[in-house]
């Protein structure tokens, strides 16, 4: 139930980050809002599907994040650890108050790739479609 959980997951994520990748934004100018939008809707989707992976783990009974968080059976404060867990580790190297462990690494290592590319990305491609036109 837990790898099914996990998959689904994912395959949103990859959904939003195709939607990042694909999406073609030409109708948009230089500095437009419509970009920042696709960026804020790719970075939400991704903190909260890493969100979702890190529950479900922990909720599973497989243990990805330790430190300062106390796994209690109760959903929501599971789910508001891993969120804050995932913001921080998307948007920067951590505070080292909470860390990953085992499995968790994967997933946190991964997590911290797709953060410090989709700026890259974002960034490439607004540069690349202005000149095209």
């Amino acid at each position: 139930m837990t790898v099914s959980l996990i998959l689904i997951v994912v395959f949103f994520m990859i959904g939003s980050m195709k939607f990042l990748f694909e999406k073609e934004l030409s109708e948009f100018h230089f500095f437009s809002i419509g970009h920042f939008f696709v960026l804020f809707y790719s970075y939400i989707t991704v903190l909260l599907g890493f969100s979702l992976i890190y529950t479900v783990c922990e909720m599973g009974g497989i243990s990805v994040l330790s430190g300062g968080f106390h796994h209690e059976e109760h959903y929501f404060y599971t789910l508001f650890n891993s969120m804050y867990f995932s913001a921080i580790t998307l948007f920067s190297v951590g505070y080292g108050d909470m860390y990953p462990v085992g499995v968790g690494k994967m997933f946190a290592t991964l997590e911290a790739l797709v953060g410090y590319m989709m700026p890259a990305v974002f960034v490439i491609r607004t540069v690349s479609r202005n000149e095209k036109v």
